[in-house]
């Protein structure tokens, strides 16, 4: 009886070739930048060592090769009779902050005959939604929302004033 590629602890390439096949999801970190100074971030100086942040943002093209080298993959070796699905995911710092590539990527994504029942969905602390609200419902977004609590647990995440962003949060939420 042969077996499963993926019945192995030991990495191999056929176990990353299944895995590829059978993508349920791609998240892209679309950027290292963030519209907070939250004073628990693994970004912060609270950390010995931390990593800081350059305000980087994954370049477009990029993502379409890695999008053209699935879509390949998928077209030479799935069967066009069963349809996944796929979420794109976004995160980030804050991935709204490059909301062009967002748009980018959803765009061509969407240009293309995947056979993939289609999902989009983001990591985001809400602080821009009232700007990106519209085009996210327009495609359907399924949102995490970084929030701690109430108005006193969400005082560690502070804009780049030092105010609490609950009161900004918590309208764009409900808005």
């Amino acid at each position: 009886m042969e077996s499963h590629p993926c019945s192995t602890t030991e990495v191999n390439k056929e176990m990353i070739f299944y895995q590829l096949l059978h993508l349920k999801q791609i998240v892209f970190e679309v950027t290292d930048a963030c519209n907070l100074r939250c004073k628990y971030c693994g970004y912060s100086e609270l950390y010995e060592g931390y990593d800081e942040r350059k305000n980087s943002y994954f370049p477009f093209k990029k993502a379409q090769l890695i999008i053209d080298y699935l879509i390949n993959l998928w077209r030479d070796n799935t069967s066009p009779v069963i349809i996944e699905p796929l979420t794109v995911g976004f995160y980030g710092g804050e991935p709204l902050m490059n909301i062009s590539f967002i748009k980018k990527v959803v765009d061509y994504i969407q240009q293309k005959d995947l056979n993939k029942c289609l999902f989009f969905s983001m990591t985001t602390n809400a602080m821009l939604l009232d700007k990106y609200m519209d085009y996210l419902v327009e495609k359907d977004f399924r949102l995490l929302i970084s929030l701690d609590g109430d108005e006193y647990a969400q005082s560690y995440r502070v804009d780049a004033s030092g105010r609490n962003s609950f009161d900004k949060v918590f309208a764009n939420v409900m808005s």
